[in-house]
């Protein structure tokens, strides 16, 4: 047996051995998988790295960065000379901007080789608009520089790139008329002016009089330049005037017809003449422009931008601190006023009920000084009403005053709030009257309904002393319509009158209830019940209609005792709910 365990054990060893040299050729060989895996990785991100160095090289061999230098000998010319210096200098710029990407290809390659393609990734996308956008920008440079250094060269040869740039202009200016229709003769007039010269340039050039021919050519290169700037500059401005400017001008003024002279002398603002200086220059940027000159109107209509929402940022904050002290003014006349007749109603109320709910003399002396500081109050905000309105004080310090008058009335009004608490308790026995005085309007009316209904000989007895508890009623109901109600003699009142009731009402009812039910007893037990009974039944009715209802009663009751069980419940449930259909 021992034997057999020990083999038994030592078989379990090679399994186990087995077991841990097969996880570890697994896992080596996942290792390998995930270092293929990363090294794959690693060749798709480099391979997308020397895509992109490629770029910034090609973009430095870019021909406007290589030969920049070689348009120094136009830097003499008198056309072209400031405009090589600016070329030089913007070049010099973009070609700082090309190196600084090499820079970025460092930073790229570490996040490859720190395994952060994600960052890469990221950087990738960003790096690519920037070069996108310096090639954009060398290009453009290159556009323009050849075809100012080829003009510069021989206007004469152009004549013909200056008719198509005429072209191009006159095709952008047909096909926007709406928005150059306010200038319209003046424009088409200036490319008749163009063509004459086109016509002038032919001629002299026919005639061999190149130098003529040249100046002409230049004119006309300037007059496209002027054209150019106004075709695509004027819808621009234009629009901006007309669609922003103007409705902000119209904004302000309706914004400063909300204040007066003094009002503005008071917040310190010169309003109408800075309103009138800046007016008149966008008047002269809408008539610059369509007189065709050249300036820096964006700078202008900026500063006059800078105005317009300077002043209406200004007036609405004015306007928005004028209007939350008139509604403030308003408010705390109401909220005094309101706190006012909330003092009064308390003295009323406790005098009443003076000797009652803890109620002394102290606390109403106490409530009456505080009417004296209401109307301090009431005064004060009649003063600041009137300096607002003559415009004696500035809207901070009416603001100043009116926050005091705030914390002065709310001071008050949690001063009279201390005396809520007997208020409420005045309030719940007011409720708890009203309550039981509908109770007892209920139970009257109810039972004033159940002796209509019973109709008896003694009817009116009943309906007397019904109308007798109605009076009695009424003089409760004129004490609750009352201010301010005596709520103790209410009280009073109202508990005598409540016993009263219960006990009338209740004998009554009992009365008709009895009455009815022998009534009814009678009826059905003629119609259902044995003879057995008649005799009794004889009995009953015969007191029934000698009114003496309370034997007839009696005697009912005594033959319901008498019956079956069943038949008398059966008797019972239909009595009553007969007279739960009635009532």
């Amino acid at each position: 047996m021992i034997g057999r365990l020990k083999d038994f054990i030592s078989k379990g060893d090679n399994l186990t051995i087995i077991i841990i040299i097969s996880a570890f050729v697994v896992l080596f060989m996942v290792l390998i998988i995930i270092l293929i895996l990363s090294n794959a990785k690693k060749k798709k991100y480099r391979h997308e790295l020397e895509t992109l160095r490629n770029r910034v090289y090609e973009l430095k061999q870019h021909e406007v960065i290589k030969n920049y230098s070689s348009y120094d000998n136009l830097k003499n010319d008198q056309k072209l000379g400031m405009l090589v210096l600016r070329w030089k200098k913007e070049i010099e710029k973009l070609a700082r901007e090309v190196d600084a990407q090499y820079s970025m290809l460092d930073v790229l390659e570490d996040a490859i080789d720190q395994n952060n393609y994600q960052y890469f990734a990221s950087l990738k996308n960003t790096f690519i608009s920037d070069i996108e956008d310096l090639e954009e920008k060398a290009d453009r440079f290159k556009d323009e520089i050849v075809q100012y250094v080829d003009i510069a060269t021989d206007n004469r040869k152009y004549i013909n790139k200056y008719r198509e740039m005429t072209s191009e202009l006159k095709t952008i200016y047909n096909s926007n008329l709406e928005k150059y229709k306010e200038n319209q003769s003046r424009v088409e007039a200036y490319f008749r002016n163009i063509e004459t010269k086109f016509v002038e340039c032919t001629q002299l050039v026919e005639a061999s009089l190149y130098v003529e021919a040249d100046n002409i050519a230049s004119n006309i290169f300037k007059d496209i330049k002027v054209l150019q700037n106004y075709i695509h500059d004027a819808p621009k401005v234009n629009d901006r005037i007309n669609n922003n400017l103007k409705p902000k001008f119209a904004k302000l003024k309706q914004l400063a017809a909300n204040f007066s002279e003094d009002e503005f002398k008071l917040l310190k603002i010169d309003f109408y003449l800075q309103y009138e200086v800046n007016l008149d220059s966008l008047n002269k940027v809408f008539k610059e422009i369509n007189d065709f000159k050249v300036d820096d109107f964006e700078t202008r209509l900026n500063e006059i931008e800078s105005f317009l929402n300077t002043y209406i940022t200004r007036l609405e904050s004015e306007l928005e601190r004028k209007q939350f002290i008139i509604k403030n003014l308003e408010k705390q006349n109401e909220n005094i006023a309101k706190v006012e007749i909330t003092a009064k109603n308390f003295i009323s109320i406790f005098k009443i009920v003076e000797g009652s709910y803890n109620i002394t003399n102290k606390e109403i002396n106490s409530i009456e000084h505080l009417l004296i500081n209401i109307e301090a109050i009431k005064t004060r905000i009649a003063n600041l009403i009137n300096q607002f309105n003559n415009h004696e004080l500035s809207y901070d310090e009416i603001k100043e005053q009116l926050d005091k008058v705030t914390s002065d009335s709310l001071a008050i009004s949690k001063e009279l709030d201390h005396n809520l608490v007997i208020i409420d308790e005045i309030y719940k026995d007011e409720q708890t009257a009203r309550a039981q005085i509908t109770v007892m309007t209920e139970k009257i009316n109810g039972t004033k309904k159940y002796i209509k209904y019973a109709n008896f000989d003694d009817q009116d007895k009943y309906l007397q002393i019904i109308k007798q508890l109605n009076l009695e009623l009424s003089q409760l109901y004129i004490m609750l319509s009352s201010f301010p109600i005596d709520i103790v003699k209410l009280t009073d009142e109202v508990k005598k009158l409540l016993n009263k009731v219960e006990k009338t009402t209740q004998d009554i009812n009992s009365i008709i209830y009895k009455t009815l039910l022998t009534e009814f007893v009678i009826g059905y037990a003629y119609r259902y019940f044995d003879s057995e009974y008649q005799k009794d039944l004889l009995i009953a009715e015969n007191l029934f209609y000698k009114k003496n209802y309370n034997k007839a009663y009696e005697k009912v009751m005594q033959i319901l005792d008498n019956i079956n069980p069943d038949n008398r419940k059966i008797v019972l449930d239909k009595y009553q709910a007969k007279f739960s259909e009635l009532f």
